[in-house]
């Protein structure tokens, strides 16, 4: 309890703690010992370059069409689910650790290309013959 509380005020000419007592002390009830559940809570934002939109200082990432466009996050205690327009795009989990990143790989699909993509193809067989063709050709003559 501070000085000002006990000291009498000015307009009222009484302490705020006298009239805390007598009129809003009896009415106050303890809080909840368990935290009241959460509804269902809808947000507009933002998607943002890496694409990842941000709720309560956790990403969670959405398709990545959808960079630099508007989007509309429904949240409640367990998921966090992404609409564009009325098509749902993306579904997480619900994170409470602070700054995390909630990533699916799927949103990043055409983006860049897979291991499988990048296995070495010589030159020729773009063209669609091989190097053995060609060999074949120089020491048989066929």
């Amino acid at each position: 309890m501070t000085i000002a509380d006990q000291r009498c005020h000015g307009t009222t000419r009484e302490a705020p703690v006298v009239r805390f007592e007598r009129d809003e002390h009896a009415a106050l009830r303890p809080l909840p010992v368990r935290a009241l559940p959460r509804r269902t809570q809808r947000l507009h934002r933002h998607v943002a370059l890496d694409p990842f939109v941000d709720v309560d200082t956790v990403q969670y990432s959405v398709p990545h069409r959808l960079v630099r466009d508007h989007v509309e996050v429904v949240i409640d205690d367990q998921r966090v689910q992404v609409f564009h327009g009325t098509e749902l795009v993306a579904t997480h989990a619900r994170s409470t650790e602070p700054l995390a990143r909630m990533v699916d790989v799927a949103h990043y699909a055409g983006l860049w290309r897979s291991a499988l993509d990048d296995r070495h193809v010589s030159g020729l067989a773009v063209l669609g013959r091989d190097l053995a063709d060609y060999a074949a050709v120089v020491d048989g003559g066929q």
